[in-house]
């Protein structure tokens, strides 16, 4: 079964993204943030992480950035708040982010992503 990472503060985002995750035959594993990993997280090899970006105490591309070197995964897609077009170019820029949606959320292209 494919595996699926999602970090999300907003708890009611965090339960809508999980069900989408599952209802494509994913296993998930929700988090609030990037302080409730363990151990396994970090040894897992996820097919895809769905994260916020904004989280207190580190700016947001050292979080993707952080998020890419010790977390393996396939691809990592962002879901936020934040709407910046210079931090949304330059994470897209990064390596193996599939997408950059802020919110409110466009559940379709999401699903496109991970199906």
């Amino acid at each position: 079964m494919r595996k699926a990472l999602v970090i999300q503060e907003d708890i009611i985002i965090l339960k809508i993204i999980e069900r989408l995750v599952i209802l494509n035959q994913y296993e998930c594993r929700a988090i609030r943030s990037i302080n409730d990993l363990d151990i396994e997280d970090q040894s897992a090899n996820f097919d895809v992480i769905i994260s916020d970006i904004l989280f207190e105490g580190i700016a947001p591309l050292d979080f993707v950035f952080q998020i890419q070197e010790i977390i393996l995964h396939k691809s990592l897609i962002i879901v936020t708040n934040m709407g910046q077009n210079k931090i949304e170019k330059e994470i897209l820029a990064s390596q193996n982010v599939r997408g950059f949606f802020p919110i409110p959320l466009d559940m379709d292209n999401i699903q496109k992503l991970i199906a």
